[in-house]
Parts: C-alpha cells; structure tokens; sequence
C-alpha cells in the first residue's frame, strides 16, 4: 500500500541436523567392557559364588560389553554403521504478515511447517543360534524375531494396566551389537502465532502472543522390535508412531526435571504497563504480566530388565500409555509490579515491588510417571513430584547515574 503500513515475509530452509557426539564412536572396541551378571540365589550373607548363578534364565554373564565372554582376551565391535547413512533432514517453511493498525500498533500472523526425515534408528543384530558366536557374521533383527512379554501395574485410581515389551524368541540370540541407519518415520511440526504490539503511547503500552501448534510423527517406522519406550509414542497395529505426539523430555527419567515432557499445543502470553499520573511528583506505574498454556504430557512407563535385546545390559522404561492420553493442569499464571522512578541531580533511583503468581496457584507441574516407584504410596505413576511455586513478593531498588 500507499503508506507501506504491511509487511509480508515468507522463506524456506533445508538443513542438516547434528549427529550426536555419541556416533563418532559407535564402533570403537576399546571402549568400556563390562559383565553383567543376575539372577542369584544369595540370601544376603554378602557374597555371591559362581554356583548361585540361576541357569536357565539368561546365560552367565547376562550381557557383555565389547568383549567375547568365552575369550576375554578377544575385543569385540559388534556395531554396525550403512553405507549411506546420513544426517537428518529438516525442511522448513515460514510465513509471516505484519499490518500497522496505528504508527504505535502492530499486528501479526506467523505460519511454521518443519518436517524432519531420515532420523537416525538403532535396530538390533542377530544370529539364528540359541548360542551367540562371536566369530559369525551376525543379521539385521526383523519382527517375526521377537515374542511378546507381559506385565501388569497399579494406575493411580487403583486399576491395573498391562504392559507389554518384547524379547528375542528362542533360537534367535545376539552380541547386543547395533545396525545404525536413516530410518522412514518422519516428524512434521506445524504452528500458528497471532502477535500484537502496542508501543508506549498515552501513557501506557502492551504486548502478547498466541500460538497454537502440533507435532507429531507423520509417517510409519518399520522398527524391528516393537517395544514402546519412554517418550517414544504409542503404536498402532503395524507397531509404528504414525500420528502419535513428538516428545521433548528435559530429564528421561532422571534429575529434577525426570518426568517433565515438552508439548503443549496451545500456550499465550500478554503482558503492559500503564504510567498512572506521570506529570505528578507522587505518580507511579503499574503493570501485569498474564502468560499460560496447556498442560505438558506424563507418558507413563514401566521399567524392566530385557535381557535379550538390553545393550547397555541395564533396564530400560517401556511406556505404556499413549503420549497424549494423561495432560498436567493447563497453566495461568499473573504477576504484577508497582514502581516509582524518583529523579534527583546526579542519579535516578527506582523502587518496586512484584508479585509472582498473584492469585496463589498451585498447578502441578511435575507428576511421576513410573510406575512400582518405591517412594510413594501410589506405586509411582501419578505421585505429583513438582507443584507452581506459592505467591512470592519481592521488593528491589535501582540506582541509575548520569
């Protein structure tokens, strides 16, 4: 227009996403060797002798790492890397509308699409013998090689949940090495923003933002083994992720932030000042802040020992309810802010007072999501494990010199 009071913006972008650190040494057999031994009769006099190894249940030693158990002596690189394996792949699209409804205030609508392929996927290497040789090329694990196991836990209203993960079937055993390649699931991302930004005129100003988005895996994996760990979604009958909610998880299992996974569809915030009296030597401003959003996910998940498949030879979490099926309490929360700027000859001093979560909520913001956790009286799943902090006051003062 005339009085260019709209801006249009729009691009696209391809890149390369970065491999993690951890590849670089993905067939290195001098890294750690470990043994890992279980299933004991041992009653607690504190030692533990060849013999109270239970046979049967999983050869001794249960798993191995980087070595040949049978010839301590002979390192091992079970891993495998393709030929053709690349870094992901990440297209993405950006369009924007900016329109200036005044000089001082300004509108906007942001459009997002990202879709990511090639992701890097670990399947399994096998042998057709019920005893592993070292010395034998080893096979890429396919779905007829695993059988289903199994279990049940207590939900926090009581009922109980069957989980399920699978095992190798017999005949089928493994040196716990991996085939690393691109897999074929995608993840697409696509989001919504509406912005405005009034500028400080007539006294005050204001700000805020909504945004609405969804991600998710648009495409089916052909994953061998279709165990369902932590965050990685739920599946459908062809054991893929296809529709299921991308997971961002801060801790996976562990640290503060242990059950605390990223995704919220919808979240906004709004925030201004308003200069009450400013031409008066007793006027002061006043401003709020208003920011919520919906409620992170809590997949729920079970941790077990699979000693057939294990390659770290510990246990590993299976999830076994959908990503989106438990939401936390969707989250608003105000502040505020009162100060006064005084002004003398040589330095300007400002005094204020903000309060952080006026009205006192208490959203929770963290609930367990393991399941038969020993610390609380809910067997873990649902136990809440962070809450909003209380209403906090906080008082300050800020000198400025010329």
């Amino acid at each position: 227009g005339k009085d260019r009071s709209t801006l249009l913006r729009a691009s696209y972008s391809r890149f390369a996403d970065q491999l993690p650190s951890a590849f670089a040494a993905f067939k290195n057999p001098l890294g750690t060797i470990s043994y890992y031994y279980a299933y004991t009769t041992n009653h607690g006099d504190g030692n533990v002798t060849p013999g109270q190894i239970v046979p049967g249940v999983c050869p001794a030693p249960c798993y191995s790492g980087n070595v040949n158990p049978a010839n301590p002596s002979q390192l091992l690189q079970p891993n495998l890397i393709a030929g053709n394996f690349n870094a992901p792949i990440t297209n993405e699209f950006l369009v924007s509308a900016e329109h200036a409804l005044l000089p001082e205030f300004v509108v906007g609508f942001n459009l997002t699409y990202r879709r990511a392929t090639g992701l890097e996927q670990e399947d399994l290497l096998v042998q057709d013998s019920s005893t592993f040789n070292p010395n034998a090329p080893s096979r890429v694990s396919v779905r007829s090689d695993y059988v289903p196991v199994t279990g049940s836990v207590e939900l926090p209203d009581g009922s109980h949940q069957a989980v399920t993960w699978y095992a190798l079937r017999p005949g089928i055993s493994t040196g716990k090495g991996l085939f690393l390649h691109n897999g074929d699931y995608e993840t697409t991302f696509k989001g919504a923003s509406l912005t405005f930004n009034k500028r400080l005129s007539n006294r005050w100003m204001m700000r805020g933002n909504f945004s609405y988005n969804d991600w998710y895996y648009n495409k089916a994996g052909d994953r061998p083994d279709p165990t369902i760990l932590e965050a990685g979604g739920t599946t459908d009958g062809n054991y893929v992720r296809q529709g299921d909610l991308v997971l961002q998880g801060s801790g996976n299992g562990s640290g503060s932030k242990a059950w605390v996974y990223v995704n919220s569809k919808w979240s906004f915030s709004v925030n201004g000042m308003y200069q009450i009296a400013p031409d008066r030597p007793w006027g002061f401003n006043v401003a709020a802040n208003l920011t919520g959003r919906q409620g992170y996910p809590t997949p729920y998940y079970d941790q077990v020992t699979i000693p057939s498949t294990t390659t770290t030879g510990g246990p590993v979490q299976v999830q076994f309810t959908p990503s989106d099926a438990n939401r936390l309490d969707n989250i608003v929360d105000f502040d505020g802010r009162l100060e006064k700027e005084l002004t003398f000859q040589d330095f300007g001093l400002t005094l204020g007072v903000d309060c952080f979560n006026l009205f006192n909520e208490a959203f929770i913001l963290q609930r367990d999501a393991r399941a038969r956790a020993a610390f609380s009286n809910t067997n873990g799943t649902g136990f809440i494990n962070e809450t909003l902090s209380p209403r906090i006051f906080r008082f300050g003062a800020r000198l400025s010199f010329k």
